[in-house]
């Protein structure tokens, strides 16, 4: 009958606790206590934002059709998990009507609270140029602990495999922003009104979406692209840690730059 996705849930969750906890109780929440801070937070997070959307593509090209002529192609369950966190990312809905993803729905947000777009700007305008994601992360001027974690990202999306890049993208993402977080953006939102309104409506999407419905969707293609096979259980495994343990240094990276925001470089 086969390994149940109960045990298997277990084992991976297990495997990845002690990488999680760290994460979950880094010691850049301790440092968010005022505006100029989550501003200077949001400058780096934002391409964490990013490149999590670049995980949902990859992994859309990888288990769906994408092209012409269409093929029925892979799983159709998988298919469906993917497309279903698809559409909740790339067009979710806004309060006052109409779609945006997540990614702008962010960027909006850091208009918003008063944090600086130039670096992301750039960045984007580099890679709208035919860039390299490596070369458009050194032209824009992204910080060190910046281009370190999105290179991670892209080294797993250009390995291809799909229950890798599954993992990285399901345990190592944004469900790890805890609720100690949540709090202090509602906090200050009450010390500065209108000034966080887009970024708490951003979190409460994702905790609604990866609470509920994106988290549980993310699991279960996990389980399915392992096919029950021990090897993959174990490049699944050592993904997500892997993907954990980019994000503990992202964190350290950001956590310097909020204790020393003077030294941290931004662009206009």
């Amino acid at each position: 009958m086969g390994d149940k996705p109960e045990a298997f849930f277990q084992r991976l969750e297990t495997a990845i606790s002690e990488s999680r906890e760290s994460l979950l109780h880094h010691r850049l929440y301790r440092r968010l206590e005022t505006l100029e801070q989550l501003r200077t937070f949001m400058e780096l997070h934002v391409f964490a934002v990013w490149d999590f959307m670049s995980l949902l593509k990859a992994l859309q090209t990888r288990l769906t059709c994408v092209r012409t002529p269409w093929l029925p192609e892979g799983n159709p369950q998988i298919r469906r998990l993917m497309n279903e966190i698809v559409l909740g990312e790339e067009s979710d809905t806004l309060p006052e009507g109409g779609a945006t993803s997540h990614f702008e729905l962010y960027l909006r947000a850091m208009v918003e609270v008063g944090a600086k777009t130039g670096t992301i700007d750039s960045f984007l305008v580099q890679l709208r140029a035919g860039k390299s994601v490596p070369a458009a992360l050194t032209l824009s001027g992204a910080p060190s602990a910046v281009q370190d974690f999105v290179r991670h990202t892209f080294a797993v999306i250009e390995k291809g495999d799909p229950h890798e890049i599954a993992a990285a993208f399901t345990y190592g993402r944004e469900d790890l922003i805890p609720e100690m977080f949540t709090q202090l953006v509602h906090g200050l939102e009450r010390q500065f009104p209108g000034k966080l309104t887009t970024l708490r409506y951003y979190l409460d999407r994702h905790i609604e979406l990866d609470g509920k419905e994106h988290g549980n969707m993310g699991r279960q293609m996990v389980y399915r692209l392992c096919e029950q096979e021990p090897r993959r259980e174990r490049e699944v495994t050592q993904a997500a840690i892997a993907a954990l343990h980019a994000r503990i240094k992202l964190w350290d990276g950001i956590a310097s730059a909020v204790e020393k925001p003077e030294k941290q470089p931004t662009t206009d």
